[in-house]
């Protein structure tokens, strides 16, 4: 498997540019699906890595911590973000393409009295164009301060949700997303390959965490998280600021690694270790995890319904006595750490060929607790498990 070079593609700062060829697909899919809707330009947010992945998927750009918002039309994209008043949102380091504007403005979500400049500039290019319908894109990470503005202030626009029109676009991977994919994956492998040698009694989670954190950061991962958790019989993760047990002789760590590779793609890996022998109660639990989640992966084929699959592993839970889940135990992942198609009742969309999802249900009871956590692609075959390393219990008995 090909690695990320650190050396990235482009010797400018920002060394991961996507490829050209993969952005103008993007592009050309996106507007074909404006059209047909009749949709003049779509209203992006961003303002971390983890969650608002669309404007990344389309712009390319990896936002800094302070938001920036986007205008996506048929003749290219618009950049409102923090800045000086009068000067540009995005530096030339940053590689932005097919740039309308650039405008910078000292908004803050902090600061109230400037909620609403983004959306002032976004009206202002609104009505230069003429465009007569806006969509939306991930309401939930749009400020309402934004929406509130451009809603009350352009009369004559009609505004849509065109969320699920993008999320359509982005669940099915291309050949380079796939490929990038399988890299992020790699990542994970390279980082979850150290743990035996940093796992150790007498530690805390937090101070495992931190090493594999460190790793994570050396091989340019975009953003990252590192749940640990040690028990003595039902291991979970725990964030970071939350991870001060100590580890004990006869503990159950549980860690999960999730990081955005170099571009900002996300994959995660997860293994249960024990710190000595594992118990009958640990063994079964995992021997049940393994199967679980390799079974209702093979079920992940195009035309399958991720809510039908999410029904049959609670009814497996259940059957063996272990706790049902929950919210859901698969997801889509892409520049989003969580995208759809989401495995649960609620989810419409179907799953497709070359969809890219991650797979982690739980076998819990009063005894055990076991999670084998994998990223995988829908084939025509199944789900297609994308992680080289075995799907074993690690026992660390020194």
């Amino acid at each position: 498997m090909r690695r990320f070079s650190m050396e990235g593609d482009n010797p400018d700062r920002f060394r991961f540019r996507t490829d050209e060829k993969e952005m103008e697909r993007r592009w050309k899919v996106t507007r074909e699906a404006m059209k047909k809707n009749e949709i003049d330009c779509l209203v992006l947010w961003g303002d971390n890595q983890i969650f608002g992945g669309v404007q990344k998927y389309l712009t390319d750009l990896q936002v800094p911590v302070y938001p920036h918002g986007f205008l996506f039309s048929q003749e290219g994209i618009s950049i409102v973000g923090h800045g000086d008043w009068g000067g540009k949102a995005c530096g030339d380091y940053q590689c932005c393409r097919q740039t309308l504007d650039n405008i910078s403005v000292p908004f803050l979500p902090s600061i109230c009295f400037t909620d609403t400049y983004p959306a002032e500039e976004f009206c202002k290019i609104i009505r230069r164009h003429k465009w007569k319908k806006v969509g939306f894109v991930a309401m939930n990470i749009l400020p309402a301060g934004v929406y509130k503005y451009m809603t009350e202030s352009l009369k004559d626009v009609t505004f849509t949700d065109a969320t699920n029109m993008m999320d359509e676009i982005k669940a099915v991977k291309s050949p380079y997303e796939l490929e990038q994919c399988a890299r992020a994956v790699a990542l994970h492998e390279d980082v979850l390959a150290a743990v035996p040698s940093i796992l150790r009694v007498g530690r805390t989670e937090r101070e495992v965490s931190l090493a594999l954190r460190h790793l994570a950061d050396d091989m340019y991962c975009s953003d990252f998280l590192v749940l640990t958790g040690a028990h003595p019989y039902t291991p979970g993760g725990n964030l970071y600021l939350y991870q001060n047990n100590r580890i004990q002789k006869g503990d159950y760590v549980y860690i999960l690694v999730e990081l955005a590779g170099p571009g900002g793609i996300w994959a995660e890996l997860g293994r249960t270790y024990c710190m000595g022998e594992p118990s009958p109660a640990m063994e079964q639990a995992w021997r049940d995890a393994v199967r679980l989640e390799n079974d209702l992966a093979a079920m992940c084929v195009p035309g399958a319904n991720p809510g039908d699959i999410f029904l049959e592993g609670n009814r497996r839970l259940a059957a063996a006595g272990y706790v049902e889940e929950g919210h859901f135990y698969a997801h889509g992942q892409g520049y989003d750490i969580v995208d759809r198609p989401i495995f649960c009742p609620e989810e419409t969309m179907v799953l497709k060929e070359n969809m890219y999802f991650s797979m982690h249900p739980r076998c819990k009871n009063k005894d055990a607790a076991a999670i084998c956590i994998d990223n995988f692609t829908v084939t025509k075959q199944g789900g297609k498990r994308i992680s080289q390393i075995p799907q074993n219990l690690i026992s660390i008995d020194y």
